[in-house]
C-alpha cells in the first residue's frame, strides 16, 4: 500500500529516533483535502507519545479511536523536559477502544493510577514497562482482561540508570503481585531477572524457573534475561547464573504450550537445559551486560558469562532431547565456534532452520566465521540440513575490527550453500549506546558480480591496543 511505502522510505536511523512519530510523514498529504484527512488520520495518529502540545496534557478525544500504540514518559529524551502525568490521562485511556499496545519508561516509580487505568483497558494486550521502578503503592485488585504479553526490564535507551534509592524488597513484592494478577493468560513474558532478586546482579544461583511460571498455563515464550553478578570466580570470570531445579520439574508439565525460551549468562551444565520440554521449537542463548549510563557507577569488572569450546560442548550435550527445534540462538562464546561445535548442533537438531551464532571478537583469525569462510566451517553447515537462515555476530572492543558489511563472506556461504535463504551479520560494539545495526543479503547476491574480499590483516599496533 502506498501509505506502508511511505513510512518505510522515513524509517531512517537518526539519533532518538524513537521518539519521533512514525505517522508524521503523512500530515502534508492529510491537508490536501477533506478525503485525504479521514484517509490518513488512522495512519497518523495509530502510534502517539504523550507530549505536552499547546499547554494541554491528553490527546484530544476525537483521536481516540486511531490509537494502536501509546509511549507513557516522564521524561523526554530528544528534547530533554519533564512530562507530567495527570488524572486526565488516566481517565483517558480506558475510553481508548482501539489500544492494544502501551509502553511505559519512567524516572520514578510506576503510578498506581497509571496501573490502575491500563488495567481497565480491555483491548490491550501487549504492556512493556522498560528501565522499570516498581517500587511504588502496591498494584492489588488489577485484571487487564486482555493482557497477553509482558515484558518488564531495567534498561533504558541510554543504558541502566537505576537510582540508589530504590526499595528493592517492596519492587520484589510488587513485581510479584502484579505477576498473579496476570499470570492465568499470559502467552508472552520476557522479564529482567535481576527483578526477582532482593539485590541488583544477585549472586548465583537464584530465581527456579519452575517456580515462576507455575501459574502460566498458557505461557509460549519465555524470555529471562539475568545480567552478570559482581561475584567472580578463581580466574576473575563473572558467574554464572542456575535457573533450573535438582528435582528436575519438566517445564512442559507446567506450560504445556511452551514453544520458546530466551536466558542468558546461564552456565554450560545448568539443570534448565534438561528441563526444557522436547517439542520446543526456539531457544535463545546468550551473554548479556547492561550498559550503565555514564553517571551510574558499575562493578569495575561487569562482564557477561560466556562458553569456552568444552562449555559448549557440555551446554550441547545437556540440550540434545530438543529435536523439533527449529530456531537457536547461541552467542555466548569467548571465541567464534569450531566446526566440530556447528557439526554437534547439527547432529542435535536435525530440523534447524534458523541459526544465530556469535561471540567476542578479538582476534584477526576469528573473522573466518563472516568475512573467509573456510572449507571445514562450510562442510559443517553443509550438515544442518533445514538450514535456511543464518546469522552472525561479533562484540567487538575496539572500532578498527568494524570494516563494513562482509558481503564477500555472504556471496561465498550463498554459494556453498544452495538451500541458505538469508545470511545476516552484526558488529557489535560493546558499550555503544546506539541500536545496533544488522545487514542481510538473500540469494539476488548471487545475480552480482562477485563483492571484494577485505584484506584480513589487521594493524600490529590496533591487535596490540586490543591485547
Amino acid at each position: 500500500m502506498v501509505f506502508e511505502t511511505l513510512l518505510d522510505l522515513d524509517d531512517t536511523e537518526q539519533p532518538y529516533g524513537h521518539e519521533l512519530c512514525s505517522g508524521a510523514c503523512l500530515i502534508p498529504l492529510s491537508e490536501t483535502c477533506r478525503h485525504m484527512r479521514a484517509v490518513t488520520l488512522p495512519w497518523i495518529f495509530h502510534e502517539v507519545y504523550n507530549w505536552r502540545r499547546h499547554g494541554v496534557d491528553v490527546w484530544p478525544d476525537t483521536l481516540w479511536c486511531f490509537f494502536r500504540t501509546v509511549h507513557i514518559r516522564d521524561h523526554s529524551v530528544r528534547r530533554p523536559s519533564q512530562l507530567w502525568l495527570t488524572p486526565q490521562m488516566y481517565g483517558a485511556l480506558p475510553k481508548m477502544e482501539a489500544l492494544t499496545k502501551v509502553t511505559l519508561r519512567l524516572q520514578a516509580a510506576i503510578p498506581i493510577e497509571l496501573l490502575s487505568a491500563l488495567s481497565s483497558v480491555c483491548s490491550l494486550s501487549v504492556l512493556e514497562i522498560h528501565q522499570v521502578r516498581f517500587d511504588g503503592p502496591s498494584p492489588d485488585d488489577l485484571s487487564f482482561p486482555s493482557l497477553s504479553s509482558l515484558s518488564i526490564g531495567i534498561g533504558g535507551f541510554r543504558g541502566v540508570g537505576r537510582v540508589p534509592d530504590i526499595n528493592k524488597n517492596r519492587e520484589r513484592e510488587n513485581i510479584a503481585t502484579f505477576l498473579r494478577s496476570v499470570s492465568q493468560h499470559l502467552t508472552t513474558l520476557c522479564i529482567s531477572g535481576d527483578l526477582l532478586s532482593s539485590q541488583e546482579h544477585a549472586p548465583s544461583p537464584f530465581i527456579h524457573v519452575p517456580n515462576l511460571i507455575a501459574q502460566m498455563p498458557v505461557l509460549r515464550s519465555l524470555g529471562i534475561l539475568f545480567t552478570p553478578s559482581p561475584q567472580r570466580n578463581s580466574f576473575n570470570l563473572p558467574v554464572a547464573f542456575t535457573l533450573g531445579t535438582s528435582d528436575g520439574s519438566q517445564l512442559g508439565d507446567i506450560s504445556p504450550h511452551l514453544t520458546s525460551v530466551s536466558f542468558s549468562n546461564i552456565g554450560s551444565d545448568d539443570p534448565i537445559y534438561r528441563q526444557l520440554p522436547s517439542t520446543l521449537e526456539s531457544l535463545h542463548l546468550m551473554p548479556l551486560c547492561d550498559r550503565y549510563a555514564i553517571d551510574v557507577s558499575m562493578h569495575p569488572d561487569m562482564g557477561e558469562f560466556r562458553f569456552l569450546e568444552e562449555d559448549a560442548a557440555t551446554a550441547l550435550e545437556n540440550i540434545s532431547n530438543l529435536d523439533q527445534l527449529v530456531d537457536l540462538t547461541f552467542t555466548p562464546f569467548v571465541r567464534p565456534p569450531s566446526p566440530e561445535v556447528i557439526s554437534t548442533i547439527a547432529r542435535q537438531f536435525p530440523m534447524l532452520r534458523c541459526l544465530h551464532l556469535g561471540s567476542s571478537m578479538w582476534l584477526p583469525n576469528d573473522l573466518y566465521l563472516v568475512e573467509f569462510p573456510e572449507k571445514d566451517f562450510l562442510e559443517a553447515l553443509r550438515l544442518i540440513q533445514c538450514l535456511r537462515h543464518l546469522k552472525v555476530s561479533f562484540d567487538i572492543f575496539w572500532d578498527s575490527l568494524d570494516r563494513g558489511p562482509p558481503a564477500y563472506g555472504a556471496y561465498r556461504l550463498m554459494q556453498e550453500l544452495p538451500d541458505l535463504q538469508t545470511v545476516s551479520h552484526c558488529w557489535r560494539h560493546c558499550h555503544a549506546t546506539s541500536p545496533h545495526r544488522w545487514d542481510t543479503w538473500d540469494r539476488s547476491l548471487l545475480l552480482q558480480s562477485t563483492p571484494p574480499r577485505i584484506p584480513k590483516e589487521i594493524p600490529d599496533i590496533e591487535l596490540q591496543r586490543a591485547l
